[in-house]
């Protein structure tokens, strides 16, 4: 049905916890990105850019049956029942053309990577799965942000390829690249059975729920880099992602965070309690805080003055979503990423 593609998978960290200082960089698309993104414009292979761009970068026309989606990355609402409050990045590959790949570009400002710790995290789903499953990559240029440029694959999602010999179960489908026995393979949204919504009944067309992914950039240290979100089906439907986060040390902070020597979330997805455990080098003053994406502040606990601990949080009346858990000490802060489901 499709031609075949073969592009290198990345280490995934599905949900995983991380210990940063800073965010670098966030956007959960929750207001029109139209107006604070270059839209529809190519990046100019800058070293520098501090800007978003999103293109249509294969100019193939809208196949499905609305015959009106952007070409682009576009903004609207989440494809699943769970989602359908959440503001998200969808993309389209319906073109009725399963010879040529749409490319669809979505690229974040510079990163400046100075030391080991830096991680990027995001949520995807695709609209329906397996059978007319999207995919895409997530790569990484060290150099500048023209489109070319972008060389490195952190993370490649799987898309369909053709229908297997039971329509109702995902293991006797084909999905490209292929799969092998490398646990670098590509991700198949849904082959687990999780993050997934039922579909009138239609086990062959799940519906995606946005799900969390996590990959290191600690290879990068010492070196500025841009992301590029590459939607690159084959006349399939349509893509989402959201929550796009990089953490890390920024290189113009002031915080001094020797004084922490361990901080940690267990469990991390949590659906019930969350355990906040830290270790400092010396005493101080601890306040524990959790802001929601908003910045809201949702929790907030004064330890006195203590050299370690743990505070267990009850998550079960937050809303499902990413969270930022603070360890405030003396007068350091670091932050962790929190996952609630």
């Amino acid at each position: 049905m499709k031609k075949n593609l073969l592009v290198a998978g990345s280490l995934l960290l599905a949900g995983s916890a991380f210990a940063q200082n800073d965010t670098l960089l966030w956007d959960n698309f929750e207001t029109d990105p139209s107006t604070y993104m270059q839209w529809q414009i190519a990046p100019p292979g800058s070293t520098t850019d501090a800007n978003w761009y999103n293109v249509d970068n294969d100019g193939l026309p809208d196949g499905s049956t609305q015959g009106t989606r952007p070409g682009e990355w576009f903004w609207t609402l989440g494809y699943a029942n769970v989602d359908s409050t959440n503001g998200v990045l969808g993309a389209n590959s319906w073109t009725n053309d399963a010879s040529t790949p749409v490319d669809n570009i979505l690229i974040t400002p510079r990163l400046d990577i100075i030391d080991g710790t830096a991680m990027l995290s995001w949520k995807s789903a695709s609209f329906q799965t397996p059978r007319y499953l999207d995919g895409y990559v997530v790569l990484v240029s060290t150099t500048d942000n023209n489109i070319a440029s972008f060389t490195d694959t952190l993370f490649v999602a799987a898309e369909f390829d053709a229908v297997g010999s039971n329509p109702n179960d995902f293991a006797t489908y084909s999905f490209m690249p292929a799969a092998t026995a490398n646990p670098l393979d590509p991700f198949v949204h849904g082959m687990d059975y999780t993050y997934i919504e039922d579909n009138a009944g239609d086990s062959s067309r799940w519906r995606g729920v946005l799900r969390p992914f996590s990959v290191s950039l600690a290879q990068y240290n010492g070196q500025h880099i841009f992301i590029q979100f590459k939607h690159n089906s084959h006349d399939d439907n349509l893509i989402s992602i959201d929550e796009i986060l990089v953490m890390g040390t920024d290189p113009n902070s002031v915080e001094d965070n020797s004084n922490i020597v361990n901080f940690g979330l267990y469990p991390n997805p949590a659906n019930e309690i969350v355990n906040v455990n830290y270790d400092l080098a010396v005493a101080s003053e601890v306040t524990v805080r959790i802001l929601d994406v908003n910045g809201r502040e949702v929790f907030v606990q004064n330890e006195g003055t203590v050299q370690n601990g743990r505070v267990a949080v009850n998550t079960s009346n937050l809303a499902a979503g990413m969270y930022m858990v603070q360890l405030v000490a003396g007068n350091t802060v670091t932050t962790e990423r929190l996952i609630v489901e």
